[in-house]
């Protein structure tokens, strides 16, 4: 990979950082809970709302710690390489998803067994 790219991929997981961070910083003062008097529909709306809130918390910690990941697979040079069979992603899967770990035929075939799995063994892939 050219160091050009991975000075812009470098520079888009730093952004990306510090808005979760501060994402972060909002959510948690949200979490916070406060009491009032409230009815049952108005608590039941209260609860969904801190659901939905700490799913977006949790959907953004994943991120976050895939950020870092490839924050540190750039500082060490790794960056870019599949993690099962260490070929070079290409550049236009990285485009698209800057995070991703996988070459497009190692994706292809965890989802595979993913879905063989999830189907108890049943899944026949066809060509």
């Amino acid at each position: 990979m050219r160091k050009t790219d991975l000075v812009r991929f470098k520079k888009i997981f730093i952004e990306q950082r510090e808005q979760l961070l501060m994402n972060f910083t909002v959510m948690d003062e949200q979490l916070m809970v406060k009491p009032e008097d409230k009815d049952e529909v108005d608590q039941a709306n209260a609860d969904v709302e801190q659901s939905i809130r700490m799913q977006l918390k949790n959907r953004e910690t994943f991120t976050l710690r895939k950020v870092n990941e490839s924050l540190k697979k750039i500082d060490d040079g790794s960056y870019g390489e599949c993690d099962s069979c260490g070929d070079q992603i290409e550049l236009r899967r990285l485009m698209a998803r800057p995070t991703a770990t996988l070459c497009i035929a190692c994706k292809e075939e965890e989802e595979k067994l993913n879905a063989s799995m999830l189907l108890g063994g049943r899944f026949h892939y066809v060509h």
